[in-house]
């Protein structure tokens, strides 16, 4: 392994070289693993002697005359049910497509308050900051190598929650990110296994228009956990067959 202070020469180079890979692609999709379960949900399974599930997220995104299009779906089955998460960002802001509605909000969550949905935010801000970097081979594969970035104190001028401890497995050959792993400084974290990726590829535009359904616009986080809450609730009422009688 090589360590330099403020930044190792080839780790900066591997960083800048994913970065640019994916800010001028015209159309990136993943298909990914997202393997941070919360302790404690990872101890009730353990103790069921079950695996702990894993959530898979398929991400497609599109920048078409300066306008970010994504589409992002998180999926975790969960015994016979596989609830999936959809948000779809726009022009017009980022929708939450709930069963019976879209809510957009945009209003209620900073961009790096949805750390799993925009999974690249603290990647493309890592060579703004002195982190100290390092490089090690990675244990699975010798046509990848893993960088390490750690950033002893947040800026004070930093405004978004940036990572305090991070790796990025790179291959070598197309500079292409296998892995993000990051910690924040608010303590919350995220670690995504891309199983695929693919640049530049054909897109259906399709994916970024929003269902036909009445769109709501969320003035505070209590109203949209609520809003989230009823979506839901009738959903299940509508969904569930009424028993003979």
């Amino acid at each position: 392994m090589t360590t330099n202070r403020n930044g190792n020469p080839e780790a900066v180079a591997l960083l800048e070289r994913a970065i640019a890979a994916i800010k001028s692609a015209e159309t990136l999709f993943f298909e990914a693993r997202i393997l941070d379960a919360a302790a404690v949900v990872q101890k009730m399974y353990e103790q069921l002697k079950l695996p702990v599930p894993v959530r898979l997220q398929k991400y497609n995104s599109w920048d078409c005359a300066g306008v970010s299009y994504v589409r992002v779906e998180t999926s975790m089955a969960v015994g016979a049910m596989n609830p999936t998460k959809l948000f779809i960002k726009n022009r017009d802001g980022i929708w939450d497509v709930l069963p019976r509605c879209v809510v957009e909000v945009s209003t209620v969550f900073k961009r790096d308050n949805l750390l799993g949905t925009f999974p690249f935010l603290r990647l493309f801000s890592i060579p703004q900051y002195p982190y100290e970097l390092s490089i090690d081979e990675s244990p699975g594969s010798r046509e990848q190598i893993v960088v390490k970035g750690r950033l002893a104190a947040k800026p004070l001028h930093c405004e978004d929650d940036i990572a305090s401890e991070c790796s990025y497995t790179i291959d070598t050959e197309n500079g292409h990110p296998g892995s993000l792993n990051e910690k924040t400084f608010m303590g919350r974290s995220l670690h995504l296994m891309v199983d695929k990726l693919e640049l530049d590829g054909p897109i259906n535009k399709q994916l970024f228009e929003l269902p036909d359904r009445p769109k709501l616009t969320m003035a505070s986080m209590v109203e949209y956990v609520a809003s989230q809450g009823a979506q839901y609730m009738q959903n299940t009422c509508v969904s569930r067959p009424v028993p003979n009688t």
